[in-house]
């Protein structure tokens, strides 16, 4: 706008629609105007992912410094994630903190009882077994590219390719496919299904507008239960369940506020995550009836092999994966996360150990100079 506030107008119209752009500030000689870009705009897999941001220029007055006075121009590149950019008082020079984003996988090593680093501490989240343990499924971070290899890692292949971003893959119980969602350019998240040898992914509604977030299995194989939560808007959300055969999608009774469903492996129950109040749910499909089995803020609700206990994951108070069992009764302490930087993730190995990712990322203060061209 101008300085007395009139001729209001959008900043670079119709430039890069799908971005985000923020933290606009001049040089101090009102040459270069230095921004930062979000791309994609939102998180691709999950709302507490850290926004993918670089630094970028335009010149004011559209001169010397780059061949295409009208475009702006891309500063920073590659993995690390900018915060806003302070120009210098001579305006030569860049100052903003960054954050490279790095994670490690460990395991409860059940001989030390410590966590250990696990595949070789790679930077992978959503680590998926197949139903005879045989194979896994992950997703690089922060690429956010789906892999499948054998158990110990070994032989990996590339199942997706970016702008596609999977989050939380399952495998199917006969092995042959991977579940999978995936954030659109709304902000809607969407169920996909690839087969395990690869292929192109297929939306597992190909016509459903409403989101199909954290898809899981039936024991079975022959349904998919999913919530339909919005990265834009996580408050307007229930259950549904998929029939794969039919097509036809029922809405769980009683699930407005429940996300993050996990089927038993009887296909009895379904337990899940509720906003009011916060807490661990369970539905039971005989009585079709809903039961708490703990309040509290908690995330990643997992299965035992056997399905007589539910792990979860305290992340903000008194920090820890516990379990407690699905008949109920009082949670116990399986790790203690005191001091331990957390990423984002949290699930059980075939043993029932729990895996999660440590945060190893950096965040650094850095000087970038300008140079003209």
């Amino acid at each position: 706008m101008n300085p007395d506030g009139s001729g209001l107008h959008p900043f670079l119209p119709g430039w890069r629609p799908s971005s985000g752009l923020c933290c606009g500030q001049w040089t101090p000689d009102g040459r270069i105007f230095e921004f930062l870009l979000y791309d994609p705009p939102s998180t691709s897999r999950d709302p507490n992912m850290p926004l993918a941001a670089q630094i970028w220029a335009l010149g004011e007055r559209r001169r010397l410094f780059w061949r295409a006075p009208a475009e702006p121009v891309q500063l920073t590149s590659g993995p690390t994630q900018w915060n806003r950019p302070i120009p210098s008082k001579d305006g030569k020079k860049i100052f903003a903190t960054g954050f490279t984003p790095n994670e490690e996988l460990v395991r409860m090593d059940t001989m030390s009882g410590q966590l250990r680093p696990y595949l070789g501490g790679i930077s992978a989240e959503g680590v998926s077994f197949s139903s005879e343990g045989r194979f896994i499924a992950y997703v690089t971070y922060p690429e956010g590219v789906l892999w499948r290899a054998n158990r110990d890692g070994s032989s990996p292949t590339q199942l997706t390719d970016p702008p596609l971003s999977p989050f939380l893959p399952h495998w199917s119980p006969d092995g042959a496919q991977i579940l999978f969602s995936a954030a659109d350019a709304a902000g809607y998240m969407k169920g996909y299904i690839i087969s395990s040898q690869g292929g192109p992914p297929q939306p597992i509604l190909p016509e459903g507008q409403e989101a199909q977030a954290d898809p899981n299995w039936s024991p079975d194989g022959r349904k998919v239960v999913f919530d339909t939560r919005m990265i834009a808007d996580a408050k307007a959300l229930d259950l549904r369940i998929l029939d794969l055969a039919s097509h036809q999608v029922t809405t769980v009774p009683g699930s407005a506020g429940m996300y993050s469903p996990r089927w038993s492996p009887d296909g009895r129950f379904l337990v899940a995550l509720s906003i009011s109040p916060f807490g661990l749910t369970l539905f039971d499909f005989e009585t079709g009836r809903w039961s708490v089995l703990q309040k509290g803020g908690f995330d990643w609700p997992a299965w035992s092999r056997d399905g007589r206990y539910i792990y979860f994951l305290n992340a903000v108070d008194d920090k820890g994966v516990f379990r407690i069992r699905s008949s109920g009764g009082k949670p116990e302490r399986v790790v203690d996360l005191e001091g331990f930087r957390l990423g984002g993730w949290m699930a059980l190995d075939p043993e029932d150990q729990p895996m999660l990712d440590r945060d190893v990322g950096g965040v650094d203060i850095y000087a970038l100079t300008l140079e003209e061209k």
